[in-house]
C-alpha cells in the first residue's frame, strides 16, 4: 500500500507541472456546469427568465444553432492560434535562452488558465449544441444556457487579449530568470531551514557498510522521506546516499550504502527504490542545483557570439549573486532525523565550492574578453565578502575562483582604461581585509 501511495505522490508531481493539468480541470468544470445548466432546464429556468427578462432568452432556433457553432468555430482557430504562440514561444525560448527553461514556461499557471477557459467554453458549447430543441424542456429551446454560451465567448475574447499581453511577458529573459530565481531561492530557503547545521552523526563515521546498487537508469530527484524513515525502521538500518540528489545513476552502479549487512538486500533495495523517484527533466522546484544551472546556461547563452547579449549575462550573475549568498548559509551535508532525533539518512550536497565553479568557470570562459562581465563577476565576489565573515572556510574557494577570473581578464584584456578600472575594483577588494591573501592587480601594459 506504502508502494503504491508512493507511487501516486510521484504521478502527482509529474501532472501537475504538465502543460494539460489545469485546462483538463477547468474544462471538466465547465463540462459539469453544462450539466447543470441543462439540468435547471429541464426544470423550467428559461420559461421563468422568458417571462421576466425576455431579452436573455433565445427563442429562434435557427438563431440559436448560428451563435453556438459561430462559437464553437471561433473557440477552436482562437485555442489552435493560442497553443500555436505557446510553441513559438516554447522554441525561441529553448533557442535563444536555454532548453531547460521549457518546463518553467510550460508549467506557467496563468497560460494554462486561459488554454482552460478555452477548452472548457468550446466543450460547454458542444454539450448545450446536442440539446437543442430536446423535448425534456418545458420550452422549445434552452434559452438560458445559450444565453450564457454567448456570455462565455465574450469572456474568451477578455482572457485572449490577456493572453497576449501574458506570453509577451513571458518570454522576456527578464521574466524567466526571475521565475526561475524566485523558485530557487524558496527551494533554498527551504534547505536552510531543515539544516540544523549539527554535524554528521557518529553513526555515519563506521566502517563497516553494505553497498545498495542501483536497479535502473535515470536521474535520482526525489524520494518520499516518510515511507522511506519506515522502511529504515523496518530494517534499523540508517542510509547513506553517495551521490547528491540530482545525480544520474547507472544500472548495477552503487548509489547507496546502509551501516549493516542485509541477508534480504535485493527485497530491501525494492522497497526503497519504489519510493524513489527519477525524472528526466530539471526542476528547480525539486531541486535547487537545477536553478542554478538553468541561469547559468541562460548567461552563457547570451555571451555566445550568435546571441551576444552581454545584458542578460548581467543580470544573470546578479541573480546568481542573490542565491550564492543564500547557499552559503547551507552545509555541504544534509542529515535527515526521525522522530525520535536519530539520524537516518544522509545526503550530500553539491559543495559550495563545486557549484561556484560549475556556474562560474563557463560565465569567466565566455565572458573572459569583456571587461563588463569580468567587473560584474568582481561585484558578485565583493557581495559575497560582506557576508565570508560567517563562512571562513569559504574564504579560499571565493579566493581561488577570483585568481582564476583575474589570469584570464589579464591575458585577454588589452584596454588601458578597462584595466584601469577593474584595477579600482580590486583596491576596493583588498580593502576589505576579508580574504587570507591580497588579489593581484592586473599588470599595466607597456
Amino acid at each position: 500500500m506504502n508502494k503504491i501511495y508512493s507511487r501516486v505522490k510521484f504521478v502527482y508531481q509529474y501532472i501537475i507541472g504538465s502543460i494539460g493539468f489545469l485546462p483538463t480541470l477547468i474544462s471538466l468544470g465547465f463540462f459539469l456546469l453544462a450539466l447543470f445548466i441543462l439540468y435547471l432546464e429541464t426544470m423550467g429556468l428559461s420559461k421563468m427568465l422568458k417571462d421576466n427578462l425576455p431579452f436573455m432568452i433565445i427563442s429562434n432556433g435557427s438563431t440559436a444553432r448560428l451563435i453556438l457553432s459561430s462559437i464553437a468555430t471561433g473557440i477552436i482557430s482562437l485555442t489552435v492560434f493560442s497553443f500555436t504562440m505557446v510553441l513559438q514561444v516554447l522554441s525561441q525560448a529553448g533557442s535563444s535562452f536555454s532548453p531547460r527553461v521549457i518546463p518553467g514556461l510550460i508549467s506557467n499557471k496563468s497560460n494554462q488558465t486561459v488554454m482552460g477557459i478555452y477548452l472548457g467554453t468550446l466543450i460547454y458549447t458542444l454539450v448545450v449544441m446536442v440539446n437543442i430543441r430536446s423535448e425534456y424542456y418545458s420550452v422549445s429551446l434552452p434559452g438560458f444556457a445559450i444565453f450564457l454560451g454567448m456570455c462565455l465567448a465574450i469572456i474568451c475574447l477578455g482572457f485572449f487579449v490577456y493572453f497576449i499581453h501574458s506570453i509577451s511577458q513571458s518570454i522576456q529573459i527578464e521574466s524567466i530568470l526571475e521565475g526561475i530565481y524566485t523558485v530557487t531561492n524558496r527551494q533554498l530557503q527551504e534547505e536552510v531551514e531543515l539544516d540544523k547545521n549539527a554535524g554528521v552523526p557518529n553513526v555515519f563515521n563506521q566502517k563497516d557498510w553494505q553497498q545498495l546498487k542501483s536497479p535502473r537508469t535515470g536521474y535520482l530527484q526525489h524520494l518520499d522521506i516518510e515511507a522511506v524513515m519506515r522502511i529504515l525502521k523496518e530494517y534499523d538500518v540508517v542510509l547513506d546516499f553517495e551521490q547528491p540528489l540530482g545525480s544520474f545513476l547507472v544500472e548495477g552502479v552503487p548509489f547507496a550504502r546502509i551501516n549493516k549487512k542485509l541477508e534480504d538486500l535485493d527485497e530491501f533495495t525494492d522497497k526503497l527504490v519504489a519510493h524513489v523517484g527519477f525524472y528526466r527533466e530539471e526542476r528547480a522546484s525539486l531541486n535547487y542545483i537545477f536553478g542554478f544551472k538553468h541561469i547559468t546556461e541562460s548567461a552563457v547563452k547570451a555571451l555566445s557570439p550568435g546571441i551576444n547579449d552581454p545584458g542578460t549575462a548581467l543580470k544573470a550573475i546578479d541573480y546568481l549573486t542573490a542565491l550564492f549568498a543564500e547557499r552559503m548559509k547551507l552545509t555541504d551535508e544534509k542529515v535527515i532525523y526521525d522522530k525520535e532525533g536519530a539520524g537516518r539518512i544522509r545526503f550530500e550536497h553539491e559543495t559550495f565550492q563545486d557549484l561556484y565553479t560549475m556556474c562560474l568557470g563557463p560565465i569567466r570562459h565566455f565572458g573572459k574578453k569583456d571587461s563588463v562581465v569580468v567587473l560584474k563577476l568582481l561585484s558578485l565576489l565583493h557581495s559575497l565578502l560582506h557576508l565570508v565573515s560567517s563562512y571562513p572556510h569559504l574564504k579560499p574557494v571565493l579566493c581561488e575562483e577570483a585568481l582564476q577570473l583575474l589570469h584570464d581578464a589579464d591575458e585577454n584584456i588589452s584596454n588601458p582604461g578597462d584595466r584601469k578600472r577593474i584595477n579600482l575594483v580590486l583596491e576596493q577588494i583588498n580593502n576589505m581585509h576579508k580574504l587570507d591573501k591580497v588579489l593581484p592587480s592586473l599588470k599595466e601594459q607597456p
